[in-house]
């Protein structure tokens, strides 16, 4: 039967409404259904109910006399009433319609198109048909099914809307639209079979610019910032942003971003970047360290941690000695120039960063520094192992505990000392609490070199204000430890820690 000939039957009009996308458990057992079609599935949560059978009409009751209410009063007791009329017919429409869907979930039914119903009028439509066809199509053999956002392909009403819950949390994840006001709507497919639907979408954009500036205080340090954005620059998802800071230790900062995300997945983005800084370390090396450098960073965020793969290309130099700078300082106070990449690896299952219960952080970089363009000197592997936990001192307390732990190994590869800006620095409230900033390893008269091999421990204690539970401040105690050497050509590399 042809469903667009002039005296064909007639069709249901196919009314938008809102679907709540929440997974509901399915009950036992369904009332017997013969097979309509797709469109009729929400016909009925439409029609109105059958009124009662009359009554004869009860006999009047005279009502108190009632004070004359002013036309304000009037209009508001209007108002309210009708607000309670139109209230009562939204609820219950939308209990006709979670009976009818209930009552429907093992239809079977077939996704076979996603439209957009209007198209967003920045984003290409490459790109978008890059983020639905996912959901249409089977999982490509070659790409890791973790990368592959889409359920199994839906056989029933159940499925449809376990899909396009998916869906939705998928385009949520870019940033770029504003899911909260997207219009979800599904439809019969015209000229298909009898279980064909469509999904049709109304995707609003969020706004494209974001600027922000604000102050920060700590580290022992403050100082302000200024932050730019372009969201979806080029209509593929891409992120531009730049970022300028002043401090009392970093005096300046620069940087200038562009993200992009790769294979139409929020899981995979490359990263580019410029960036300059001039930073102050007198307060422990009687120095100013400059640098300005370059990145390229492929990221993917896996089930078991996020990766990182970076190559960096920076130039330091160490200028700006204090007139007491000690003559290690002055032997290092030269240019230099890195190359590297570097694998960062990061894990954390933490339900909260400071007063978690359950969860932990692990964070492993390593570093190759010595390609094409290095300085002599600047011939190193480092690696870098950081962990932490929280949980609460009882089951309900509290009061919460910390443990986290900071290992560094720094292996020149080259004849000769490592540069300062490689080496590492613990003390600080950063690192380890009760030292000054740096104030941990070797030092020359007052200024403190670093060290290759590091490790801190730290355990902390957590407790709200008596009587002022709600304060977001804490009591705090904490007991540190830890050691920071250099590396001796010929020694065991753990012999000294």
């Amino acid at each position: 039967m042809d469903p667009n000939a002039e005296d064909g039957p007639p069709r249901a009009e196919i009314v938008e409404v809102d679907v709540d996308l929440g997974e509901s458990e399915q009950p036992s057992q369904f009332l017997p259904i013969q097979p309509p079609l797709s469109s009729s599935i929400f016909r009925s949560a439409l029609e109105r109910p059958q009124p009662l059978p009359s009554t004869p009409p009860a006999a009047p009751v005279s009502a108190p006399p009632r004070s004359p209410l002013s036309p304000e009063e009037e209009q508001q007791s209007h108002e309210e009433a009708f607000q309670r009329k139109l209230r009562g017919e939204y609820e219950a429409a939308q209990t006709r319609l979670g009976e009818v869907v209930t009552s429907n979930l093992d239809r079977p039914l077939r996704l076979t198109a996603i439209r957009l119903s209007p198209q967003p009028p920045t984003t290409r439509p490459s790109f978008l048909t890059s983020l639905l066809s996912p959901f249409l199509a089977p999982p490509n053999p070659h790409t890791p099914t973790w990368l592959h956002p889409a359920p199994p392909p839906p056989e029933s009403l159940h499925d449809i809307l376990r899909t396009t819950r998916a869906l939705v949390a998928h385009l949520d994840r870019f940033g770029i639209f504003d899911m909260e006001r997207a219009g979800v709507r599904l439809a019969p497919v015209r000229g298909g079979d009898e279980d064909e639907v469509e999904l049709l979408l109304a995707l609003r954009e969020r706004g494209r610019l974001f600027l922000k500036a604000g102050t920060e205080v700590g580290g022992g340090e403050g100082g302000g910032n200024v932050t730019a954005r372009i969201r979806n620059a080029l209509g593929g998802g891409e992120a531009v942003e730049m970022n300028a800071s002043i401090g009392t230790k970093t005096k300046s900062a620069y940087q200038a971003s562009i993200t992009t995300p790769l294979l139409g997945s929020p899981l995979l983005s490359f990263a580019l970047s410029g960036f300059s800084f001039d930073r102050d370390n007198t307060a422990f090396a009687s120095h100013h360290e400059n640098a300005q450098g370059a990145r390229a960073k492929l990221s993917a965020i896996a089930p078991w941690g996020t990766h990182d793969l970076t190559y960096e290309y920076v130039r330091r130099d160490i200028t700006h000695l204090a007139p007491n700078a000690s003559i290690s300082v002055r032997e290092h106070a030269r240019p230099s120039t890195k190359a590297s990449v570097i694998h960062t690896w990061t894990s954390d299952t933490r339900d909260d960063p400071w007063t978690g219960t359950s969860g932990r952080l692990l964070k492993l970089a390593n570093e190759y520094a010595g390609l094409p363009g290095s300085s002599d000197l600047v011939h190193f592997f480092k690696s870098t192992l950081h962990s932490h936990t929280s949980r609460a001192l009882f089951q309900g307390s509290n009061i919460h505990y910390s443990i986290s732990s900071l290992t560094t190994l720094l292996f020149p590869l080259s004849r000769g000392t490592t540069e300062l800006p490689d080496r590492t620095y613990v003390g600080g409230p950063n690192s380890l609490r009760g030292w000054k900033v740096g104030g941990v390893g070797l030092r020359d008269g007052v200024d403190s070199l670093g060290g290759d091999l590091s490790w801190a421990l730290g355990l902390s204690l957590f407790a709200p204000i008596p009587k002022k539970e709600h304060w977001p401040l804490k009591i705090h105690s904490f007991l540190n430890v830890g050691k920071v050497v250099g590396y001796q050509q010929g020694e065991q590399a753990f012999s000294r820690l």
